[in-house]
């Protein structure tokens, strides 16, 4: 966990790590029985070790390079999720930007602008996600890493909560896919090693179906699309496990929003194969659940982890505002990328499908 962190900083740095401790987990608050779209079954948590809040942590704040390393290392500890609550209520979107600017630079990248939603209007970084209380698709609600359909994908988002519903519900559901990568059999493992699928940004916000994630832009007044979205057009080959850049760590790198097929399989095995790893990602013993407080903020790596929004109860609006984080093509085990060097031509629009 963070608390490892400490021993190698110092000063301010140190403080950060000051009363770190695990994900708040309101569970007797929560709507039981919620279920998930993809598995068909009840959603499960019990992954406590994925995770940690820092509640020392203020983003108003600036950062040297010694306190930037010590929260990514804290993130890798932890598995990928660091949870900052108790923002100041003056936190502004430039705050916001100016936190991320920091991470991109301390990883000599940028921000990523959203592929295919319009910016907001005060931060040209920001995606502001709306969901209205009438909303019958929710953008987000099922399993994904961001912008794994991009050359290079997302490295870290940094999600805050401007309007939030109360503690419990709209929870934001996580898995460790390097932990689920570590529970298949070793025959498994070698099989998957080897293969590579495509991610397509148009499957989830290309148009005709009205279940996937631009059905859920367009059932908002707020939210509205890029005049110009040419990630629409490609879909990128990936590797299916990939290998972390900080902790070389392997993880599952599919998912039901934005993967079509597996190369190099027909349709009916791929189908058949994405599904079961698809299920074995959701598993109750891989994830975990970030609930929701006023002022807070939440930084998780894609790299190591899936994760979808939980639309246990619709009756109350529900605004978050991402950034993420670009970081580089994904490698396998040999060291190898695809996404720069294969594409093939957009497919359609779908959902699971």
């Amino acid at each position: 966990m963070a608390l490892n962190v400490a021993r190698k900083a110092s000063g301010h740095s140190a403080r950060l790590l000051e009363g770190a401790g695990p994900l708040i987990q309101p569970r007797a608050w929560r709507p039981a029985g919620t279920i998930d779209q993809l598995t068909g079954l009840s959603i499960g948590a019990t992954n406590d070790r994925l995770g940690t809040t820092l509640p020392n942590v203020d983003l108003t704040e600036s950062f040297s390079e010694e306190d930037l390393e010590v929260l990514q290392q804290a993130s890798d500890d932890a598995g990928g999720i660091l949870v900052f609550p108790n923002q100041r209520p003056t936190m502004t979107i430039h705050d916001h930007v100016r936190f991320a600017n920091a991470i991109a630079r301390a990883n000599a990248t940028q921000i990523e602008p959203h592929a295919v939603a319009a910016a907001h209007p005060d931060a040209a970084e920001v995606l502001e996600i709306v969901r209205e209380p009438s909303a019958h698709v929710v953008f987000g609600e099922n399993w994904h890493s961001d912008n794994s359909f991009m050359e290079r994908t997302a490295s870290f988002s940094i999600l805050r909560g401007t309007v939030v519903p109360r503690l419990g519900v709209n929870d934001t559901l996580f898995s460790s896919t390097e932990d689920a990568y570590d529970a298949l059999s070793s025959t498994m493992q070698r099989l998957l090693l080897e293969l590579n699928a495509f991610h397509s940004a148009n499957k989830a916000y290309g148009p005709g179906h009205p279940g996937n994630s631009r059905a859920a832009m367009e059932d908002t007044s707020t939210m509205a699309w890029r005049e110009d979205a040419p990630i629409l057009k490609h879909d990128m080959l990936q590797p299916m496990v990939t290998v972390h850049p900080r902790t070389g760590r392997r993880g599952l790198f599919v998912s039901p929003t934005f993967t079509t097929h597996i190369h190099g399989m027909p349709a009916h095995e791929s189908k058949s194969l994405l599904k079961l790893v698809y299920d074995h990602i959701a598993r109750p013993e891989f994830c975990t659940r970030v609930s929701w407080l006023p002022n807070q903020v939440t930084m998780w790596d894609n790299r190591s982890l899936s994760h979808k929004g939980i639309a246990d109860d619709m009756s109350e609006k529900r605004v978050v505002q991402r950034i993420s984080i670009r970081g580089s093509s994904p490698v396998n085990y040999k060291g190898q990328s695809f996404s720069l060097t294969h594409k093939v031509a957009a497919t359609t629009a779908g959902l699971f499908d």
